[in-house]
C-alpha cells in the first residue's frame, strides 16, 4: 500500500521539521514497516516544459522525426523522437534535457541518432516515474513558461511511503489514509484536522428529499453480509475527474478512469472502504445479496467470465448477479460514459468469504484485500456520504432519487475492559505514570469511562473492535510500541541460579562408556529391547523367566529381552565376516518376569515387571585365550573406576555358558556379575564361526559400589626402593589363581603387591598341569637386602610346594 505525505496532512498535524524520513522511521517503530520513501520531484531537476518549433522529418529514418523546442535558453534543443506520442507544433511537454538520468534510471545522452544529434527526449508519465499503466503524457497550456521546472508546473512536492501490506493485516483500519493519519497523531501527540473531512456527524437522511422511489434490498444471510447500504443518485455527468484527484491517485499507484469510478476508489483510500457504483439504467431497483448458484457465470469488469459456485457471495438483482461481492463489479452493470443515474453501493462482508472467493476465482483487488481485514461495518455510512459529497461537487446538477437503503445486522465487541494499571507495569517491566498512560489510549481513540482503584474501564471503538483489540494484553501492546520499544532499557531477569541436579548415574554411565571406547578399544552397540522366541530358545532361556509382548511388532519381536547377550550375538553373527575380531559393549534395560519397584500408576498398588540396567560386554575371535582376555578388559574397568576386583568360581550358570569357562565378577566381597565363554553348542546353534567370550554386570549394583567407596586421599611415595622378584611353578590345573593369590599376599607382610603376568600350559609340563608366573614386590620401611628377601622368598616356595605340590620352575 502506497502514502502520500500531502494526503496525510489533511488529516493530522505533521510537524515541518519533521523530515519524511525521520516520519517513516517512527512509522516502522510504532506501527507499520515501511519499505520505501519516494520524493515524487527526485531526479527531475533536469525535465523542464519545452514547446515545440517545428518538426521534420528524420533523414535517415522513416519512424524518427526531429523537432526544434524551446525549452528556455538561449537557442532551441534538437530532439530526435519516435512515433509513441502523436505531438504537433506548439505542443507544450516535459523535455529530459541531456546529460540526465531519470526516476526509472533511464540515462539521457547528447548524442547521435541515426545520424542526428539529439540534446534531450520527450518524457512520458511512465518514465517520470508518474504512472504505471498504459502509456500517458502531460501536455501544458500556453500560461506555462517554457524551461518551468516539471515539479514546479505539475507541483510535484509529494512523498509517497510505500508500506509493507504484512505489517497491517491485523490492522483493518490501517488501510487508509485517515487511518493511518489518526495513528500518527497518537504517535507524535498531534491534533487531528477534522474539519477536512467534513462528514464527521453528517446526517445523510437530512439531504434526501422527496425521494421518487424505494430500493428494496434483500439480505439472505446476515453472516455474509452484516451490513448493506444503497442510494440511487441522478444527473450524473461522466467525465474526467479534477486535475487535483488525479494527480493524488497516480501518486498511489491507482490509474484514473472517469469521475464516478474515481470518487469510489478516492473514499477506498482515504477511508478503507470499498464501495460500488452500478449503472441505474442497467439493472433493476431490486437488489438481493445471495449466494450464486453453482455454476453460474458473471463477466466481470476486466472483461473475464467467472465461473461461480454456491459458496461465493454475489449482489444481484431480479434477474441475474451484477457483481461478485467485495471482489468486482460485473461489466453487464458497469458505469460508461452514457451513465447518467447510478446506484452507489457501501456495503460490510465476511472476511473469511471474500478471501476464499478471491483466492479461488484468482482475482485479488484493492476491495476484496481490505474486505479480508474484517472491517468496521460503521465505515460503510461514513464512506457513503463522503461518495456523495464529492459526487455533488463534481456533479453540480447530481441529486439524490431514491430513499436510502441500509440493511444491517451486526454486533461489535466493544467491551468495556477493565485495565489495572499495576499490571500493566507489571507486564512492561517499567513504571509508566497513569497520566501518560490515560494520554496513550486517548490519543488512540478509546474512551476511558471510568476509574476505581487504579483500574480503568475502557471502551473500544468501533474501527478496533472487528478482532483487533478484544483483552487487556492488546491494551498493553498498544500502550508500549506508542511508548516506543525503544525507550524500554533491556535488563537481564533477576532470579537465583542453581546448578543443575547431579545425576551419579548418567556421569558414571558416561565414564564407564569412556573407559571402554577409548581405553579398551570396544565399540558400543544399541539393540532392540525385543527379541524373538527363537533366539530364546537357542540361548536356552526359560519362557516361565521372560515377558511376552500382547502386541508386539512382528513375529521376530514377540519377548522383553531377559539379558543384553542375545543382542550382542546377533551383532556377532551379522558381523563375523567382515571383521577378524570384534570388540563391543551395550549399557541398557533388562526385563525379568518378577514384580520391580515401579507401580502402574497412583490409582493401584500394583507395579511393572522388574527392570534392570546392564552392561553387557562382548568379544568374538579365533583365538582360544578370549576367556583371560574379557577378564582383563573387567579388570582394567573396575581399576579405572577405583576399585579392585575378584574372580570367583560361579554358583550360578546361565544356559549360553560353558560351565567349565566362568567365573563370578566380586568387587568389595559383592558379587556383581559373570564373565564366561560362551558354550560351543550354542555358538553353532547361532551360526557364529569364532570364539566368543561374554561379560555381565549389574549396573546399579556397580554404580553404587563406586558411590559407597571413600574418595581417593593422596598417599606419599616409598621412601625406600622396592624389590621385585619373579616366581614360576607348575600346579595342577584344577588349581585356582585366586586360592594361590591369597596365599602368596598374606605369607608375608612385606610382599605389598602380588601380580599373575603368565599362565602357560604344555604337554611337557605333564597332562592336567599348567605354569603360574608371578610377579611380586616386597617394601619396607628401611632398606631390604638380598639376604632377608631370600628368606621370605625360599619360605614361601616351600609352603606352596606343601599346600599345592607346587613345582618350582628357573627362569
Amino acid at each position: 500500500m502506497y502514502l502520500s505525505l500531502n494526503w496525510l496532512k489533511d488529516f493530522v498535524e505533521i510537524p515541518e521539521s519533521l523530515t519524511p524520513e525521520q516520519l517513516g522511521l517512527k512509522l516502522t517503530m510504532h506501527t507499520v514497516e515501511i519499505d520505501g520513501i519516494k520524493k515524487q520531484a527526485e531526479k527531475l531537476d533536469d525535465v523542464v516544459v519545452g514547446e515545440i518549433l517545428e518538426i521534420e522529418k528524420h533523414p535517415n529514418a522513416d519512424k524518427l522525426s526531429i523537432a526544434q523546442v524551446d525549452v528556455g535558453e538561449i537557442k532551441p534543443r534538437q530532439i530526435v523522437f519516435g512515433q509513441v506520442l502523436k505531438v504537433e507544433v506548439g505542443c507544450k511537454l516535459p523535455v529530459a534535457l541531456a546529460p540526465t538520468i531519470l526516476p526509472t534510471g533511464q540515462e539521457i545522452k547528447k548524442a547521435k541518432l541515426r545520424g542526428e544529434m539529439s540534446e534531450g527526449m520527450f518524457c512520458l508519465d511512465q518514465e517520470l516515474g508518474l504512472a504505471k499503466d498504459e502509456i500517458s503524457a502531460h501536455f501544458f497550456g500556453k500560461e506555462i513558461k517554457n524551461g518551468t521546472s516539471i515539479i514546479k508546473a505539475l507541483k510535484l512536492d509529494d512523498v509517497i511511503f510505500e508500506v509493507d501490506n504484512k505489517s497491517i493485516t491485523n490492522r483493518p483500519d490501517l488501510w487508509s489514509h485517515y487511518g493511518m493519519a489518526r495513528e500518527i497523531g497518537a504517535f507524535l501527540g498531534t491534533r487531528m484536522i477534522t474539519n477536512q473531512l467534513r462528514i464527521t456527524n453528517y446526517e445523510l437522511k437530512s439531504k434526501i428529499q422527496n425521494p421518487k422511489f424505494k430500493i428494496n434490498v434483500q439480505v439472505e444471510d446476515f453472516e455474509l453480509c452484516p451490513r448493506y447500504m444503497a442510494i440511487a443518485l441522478d444527473g450524473i455527468e461522466i467525465k474526467d475527474s479534477p486535475e487535483w484527484m488525479q494527480k493524488r491517485l497516480v501518486s498511489v499507484g491507482m490509474r484514473p478512469i472517469n469521475n464516478i469510478v474515481d470518487i469510489t476508489n478516492y473514499v477506498m483510500l482515504e477511508l478503507g472502504q470499498p464501495t460500488h457504483t452500478f449503472d441505474l439504467g442497467k439493472i433493476k431497483t431490486n437488489i438481493i445479496i445471495r449466494k450464486a448458484k453453482d455454476g453460474e457465470v458473471i463477466k466481470t469488469l476486466d472483461g473475464q467470465d467467472r465461473k461461480l459456485d454456491e459458496n461465493m457471495l454475489v449482489i444481484a438483482d431480479d434477474k441475474n448477479p451484477i457483481a461478485v461481492a467485495g471482489v468486482m463489479g460485473g461489466a453487464n452493470s458497469e458505469v460508461d460514459n452514457n451513465t447518467t443515474s447510478i446506484l452507489i453501493e457501501s456495503a460490510n462482508f465476511n472476511p473469511i468469504s471474500i478471501r476464499k472467493t478471491a483466492q479461488k476465482l484468482g482475482l485479488r483487488s484493492e476491495a476484496s484485500m481490505r474486505f479480508e481485514k474484517s472491517l468496521d461495518p460503521n465505515l460503510c455510512e461514513m464512506a457513503l456520504c463522503r461518495i456523495i459529497e464529492l459526487i455533488k461537487e463534481f456533479c453540480p446538477d447530481a441529486k439524490i432519487i431514491s430513499e436510502l437503503a441500509d440493511e444491517k445486522k451486526y454486533f461489535l465487541n466493544q467491551g468495556p475492559i477493565e485495565l489495572d494499571l499495576e499490571w500493566v507495569n507489571k507486564r512492561i517491566g517499567k513504571k509508566i505514570e497513569e497520566k501518560k498512560i490515560i494520554e496513550i489510549l486517548e490519543n488512540l481513540g478509546l474512551e476511558i469511562k471510568n476509574k476505581k482503584n487504579n483500574i480503568l474501564i475502557i471502551t473500544i471503538p468501533t474501527w478496533r473492535a472487528t478482532k483487533d483489540i478484544s483483552i487487556p494484553e492488546d491494551l498493553v501492546e498498544e500502550i508500549i510500541r506508542i511508548y516506543g520499544y525503544n525507550n524500554l532499557q533491556p535488563e537481564m531477569p533477576k532470579i537465583t541460579m542453581q546448578a543443575p541436579e547431579i545425576n551419579s548415574e548418567r556421569l558414571l554411565e558416561r565414564k564407564i562408556k569412556n573407559i571402554l571406547s577409548v581405553g579398551a578399544k570396544l565399540t558400543e552397540v544399541y539393540n532392540y529391547s525385543f527379541i524373538s522366541e527363537d533366539q530364546l530358545d537357542k540361548l536356552k532361556i526359560k519362557p516361565l523367566s521372560v515377558i511376552k509382548l500382547a502386541n508386539s511388532l512382528s513375529e521376530d519381536l514377540t519377548i522383553l529381552r531377559p539379558n543384553l547377550v542375545s543382542g550382542l550375538l546377533k551383532n556377532i553373527k551379522t558381523n563375523q565376516a567382515k571383521y577378524e575380531n570384534i570388540n563391543l559393549f551395550e549399557i541398557g534395560n533388562i526385563f525379568l518376569n518378577s514384580p520391580g519397584n515401579i507401580n502402574k500408576d497412583n490409582k493401584t498398588k500394583d507395579v511393572l515387571p522388574c527392570q534392570e540396567k546392564q552392561l553387557a560386554i562382548i568379544i568374538a575371535s579365533k583365538e582360544d585365550n578370549l576367556f583371560y582376555n574379557i577378564k582383563g578388559i573387567v579388570e582394567y574397568l573396575i581399576n579405572n573406576l577405583g576399585l579392585k576386583v575378584d574372580f570367583k568360581p560361579a554358583k550360578i550358570y546361565p544356559g549360553w555358558a560353558d560351565k567349565k569357562i566362568i567365573a563370578q565378577i566380586k568387587v568389595s566381597n559383592k558379587e556383581i556379575g559373570i564373565v564366561a565363554q560362551v558354550d560351543n553348542q550354542i555358538i553353532n546353534d547361532l551360526g557364529i564361526k569364532k570364539q566368543v567370550a561374554i561379560a555381565e554386570i549389574n549396573f546399579q549394583k556397580l554404580c553404587d559400589l563406586i558411590l559407597l567407596t571413600p574418595e581417593k586421599k593422596y598417599k606419599e611415595l616409598e621412601k625406600f626402593p622396592s624389590v621385585i622378584r619373579d616366581l614360576a611353578f607348575v600346579v595342577n590345573e584344577k588349581i585356582l589363581y585366586n586360592d594361590v593369590k591369597k596365599v602368596i599376599a598374606y605369607f608375608n607382610p612385606l610382599i605389598s603387591h602380588v601380580e599373575l603376568f603368565d599362565v602357560y600350559q604344555d604337554d611337557k609340563l605333564g597332562i592336567g598341569n599348567k605354569n603360574l608366573a608371578w610377579h611380586l614386590t616386597y617394601q619396607a620401611d628401611k632398606t631390604l637386602i638380598s639376604q632377608e628377601v631370600d628368606k621370605i622368598q625360599s619360605d614361601l616356595i616351600k609352603l606352596l610346594e606343601k599346600k599345592f605340590l607346587a613345582q618350582i620352575r628357573d627362569f
